[in-house]
């Protein structure tokens, strides 16, 4: 049972094909707990290695046009061991960032960051792979969700202005998990991608 003097979070699930702006996006929530002085935690998937500098930890969290924003960003492997770091404690808001790539600890942890630990969490990841088939455990999330928000980005193959719901992969590649970025995936609307 919940007590309801314990503080309660909130959860946020943000997803869309690449280069739909939701790294954009984490870079608002950490401006807008900031200017309230509440700290922030972002984890990141330690495969992700795109914007690290080659050590352990991200100082900054970078988008796809190279503009970055100071934070206290920790790559990590799973998600319920942070749980009992001193970051975890002093963070008002948890980012998930790539959150694809976590599963099987990421409902747990979602779960356990907002309902017991009164944290506002935000999830952000693709919610499809360049099959359009789910990725990992995010959409699993939807049933325990405060908002969900569907970002799109915009058609390259059309270069028109219209939205792309999709991503599709540019290069051969065999499995689900394959870190990339424009270098390998491009944003495409239906049309597109059934083209």
């Amino acid at each position: 049972m919940l007590s309801l003097s314990k503080p309660i979070g909130s959860l946020r699930v943000v997803v869309g094909p690449m280069f739909a702006g939701k790294t954009s996006e984490i870079q608002s929530v950490v401006r807008r707990y900031g200017c309230l002085g509440k700290a922030v935690l972002v984890l990141t998937a330690d495969i992700d290695t795109r914007y690290q500098d080659g050590g352990s930890s991200v100082t900054s969290i970078v988008n796809h046009d190279r503009a970055a924003v100071p934070a206290v960003a920790v790559p990590v492997t799973g998600l319920m061991s942070v749980i009992q770091t001193p970051e975890f404690a002093a963070a008002t808001a948890i980012v998930v960032d790539e959150a694809q790539f976590f599963v099987g600890c990421l409902i747990p942890f979602v779960v356990a960051a907002v309902e017991e630990h009164g944290k506002h969490v935000v999830v952000v990841g693709l919610d499809s792979d360049a099959g359009r088939e789910p990725f990992g455990d995010v959409l699993s999330l939807i049933t325990k969700a405060d908002v969900v928000e569907k970002k799109t980005a915009l058609c390259r193959s059309c270069g028109d202005g219209t939205a792309a719901i999709f991503t599709r992969s540019v290069v051969s590649k065999e499995g689900q998990v394959a870190v990339g970025g424009a270098d390998m995936y491009e944003p495409v609307c239906r049309r597109h991608y059934l083209s």
